[in-house]
């Protein structure tokens, strides 16, 4: 994360200009003497390493130009007040205190998931040792597509948090404030997800993928700057709600199998999926019932393919980053069984198309987007495709969305003119 006081607000992304606009509708010229600042979060796109980084493996993001704002300003009262445009909606809540969320009493009581993402942001800063979160007043403004597999959740986290520390809150180092943003979503969500959304959020470089090491949080940066290729995610329409999926069931049936390893093995000491090698699989596999062998097998595959596909964007082969692509949805598709048909779909039609490289699901699954990596003069000829062969299949209507790498998380301070 950077902060950018000096940054001019017209090289901000345009949600940030947005949200700029919405706080002076909304909030008017309250707290007129404070400074207003803005800050934002980038979605991401995984180029691969799905459902790997809960189990201490390796993922492939990138940070793309579509980003969560919130400006916003001081408050002298322990208290925050936001609106969020997507959701056209207004929340009020006490600033937790101890990394205690409390109810407010009345209307606010029961926030939507959207708001309990802000507060469970500033309860993870007053849980810390030098623990703090300031009051504020605040507009939300996001062009992340929620629901999309960019990860409009952890953007909102990753920019609620840096405006608390523009506002005076703990400064915390890049990856610390992702496992905090982390934490925070799984407070809000009560969904167990792993650090790479929130960490690329954080770590975001245009031109740069991120090649992330989940356990031990080191990551590398790869040069990956797709000039003559787009990456294109195709939003399936068909909605999903983690909490209510299989998700963590997933990741229960992970830890599941390391234990078996473990005690199977004990000299091995496998501790997460991360310790389970493409060459331990046979030998090892055997002590494991047929549906965790396969969950087994998919992140293990995975790990591999993340890394050769780093290997691939090093070398500037995209034939075969996108066969990496392909056999990340398969593999998804038939031994993690996260996809769905609609995300088949997708990935077969992409597939027939000239100038496709490759295509798989992108996100936790059972709806969201699938991510294709097409040469930019082929892009038009895709998006044709995909809406007419995709509502004849499905009968859904389904979104594209054209995306571009980006920097991480940033903030400006709006001199001058106030609100």
């Amino acid at each position: 994360m950077s902060s950018n006081s000096e940054r001019d607000l017209a090289h901000a992304p345009p949600s940030a200009r947005a949200a700029l606009a919405m706080y002076r509708e909304r909030f008017g010229a309250a707290e007129a003497t404070r400074p207003l600042i803005v800050a934002w979060a980038p979605g991401r796109v995984n180029l691969i390493g799905e459902h790997t980084d809960y189990n201490e493996g390796w993922v492939l993001p990138v940070a793309i130009d579509r980003a969560v704002a919130i400006a916003g300003r001081h408050l002298d009262a322990p208290e925050v007040q936001c609106v969020s445009a997507h959701h056209r909606a207004y929340a009020r809540f006490p600033v937790p205190v101890g990394g205690v969320e409390v109810e407010q009493p009345g209307r606010a009581r029961g926030l939507p998931l959207w708001g309990r993402f802000v507060r469970a942001v500033l309860a993870e800063y007053t849980a810390l040792p030098e623990g703090a979160a300031p009051g504020f007043a605040g507009a939300i403004v996001g062009d992340v597509p929620v629901g999309g597999g960019m990860s409009s959740s952890a953007a909102l986290e990753v920019a609620v948090a840096t405006l608390v520390t523009a506002l005076g809150g703990p400064a915390l180092p890049p990856m610390a404030m992702a496992q905090l943003c982390q934490r925070a979503e799984q407070r809000a969500a009560g969904v167990r997800v792993g650090v790479m959304d929130q960490a690329t959020a954080c770590l975001g470089r245009a031109n740069q993928a991120i090649l992330l090491d989940c356990r031990r949080l080191e990551y590398t940066y790869i040069p990956a700057p797709f000039h003559e290729t787009t990456l294109l995610v195709y939003n399936t329409s068909v909605p999903r709600s983690l909490a209510a999926t299989a998700y963590n069931d997933r990741r229960a049936q992970c830890e599941a199998a390391v234990r078996i390893l473990a005690t199977a093995f004990p000299a091995r000491r496998i501790t997460a999926l991360r310790d389970i090698t493409p060459d331990d699989l046979e030998r090892l596999g055997a002590a494991l019932p047929d549906t965790l062998l396969r969950r087994v097998r998919h992140v293990v595959s995975e790990n591999a393919r993340v890394l050769e596909a780093a290997d691939a964007l090093r070398a500037g082969d995209l034939e075969a980053l996108g066969r990496l692509l392909y056999a990340s949805h398969a593999s998804l598709r038939d031994d993690y069984e996260v996809s769905c048909p609609e995300l088949d779909a997708v990935v077969e039609i992409a597939g027939q198309v000239a100038g496709v490289f490759g295509a798989r699901m992108m996100g936790a699954g059972f709806g969201g987007g699938a991510l294709i990596l097409v040469r930019s003069d082929c892009v038009s000829s895709l998006e044709e495709t995909l809406a007419s062969e995709y509502p004849r299949r499905t009968r859904r209507v389904g979104q594209p969305y054209v995306c571009h790498s980006a920097d991480g998380a940033a903030w400006l301070s709006v001199p001058g003119r106030d609100a």
